[in-house]
């Protein structure tokens, strides 16, 4: 019993050092962020954008953040998804291949501008 409370003690310290290092090293999270999904199809198009977003929450950053889905075939069923989750998640773009690195400098450029 007194060992297996002994193991339990040395993980709860080992959790609350790994914790108070990662608050003290914390990144600067003011800067701009964007984080690209591309769904396979549109039968993964709303798990690849919900995981994403929740990714983004879970990243806690203070900066503008920007949700890109690239629909790849340029399928209109992706794009009737994404328009509707957009009212989920305000940040969330659609683009097209050919056009995602006008999406990702356009994000960079919020960030400069807030």
């Amino acid at each position: 019993m007194c060992v297996v409370c002994a193991v339990l003690m040395v993980f709860g310290v080992t959790e609350l050092g790994r914790v108070i290092a990662f608050w003290w090293r914390k990144p600067d999270t003011r800067r701009t962020f964007a984080l690209v999904v591309a769904p396979q199809g549109p039968e993964d198009c709303e798990a690849a954008v919900r995981a994403g977003a929740e990714r983004l929450r879970w990243l806690d950053l203070e900066g503008p953040c920007r949700l890109i889905c690239l629909n790849r075939e340029e399928d209109p069923e992706v794009e009737r998804i994404c328009r509707y989750l957009s009212l989920q998640y305000p940040g969330l773009v659609v683009c097209k291949r050919e056009d995602l690195v006008y999406h990702i400098e356009s994000a960079e450029e919020e960030g400069e501008n807030a």
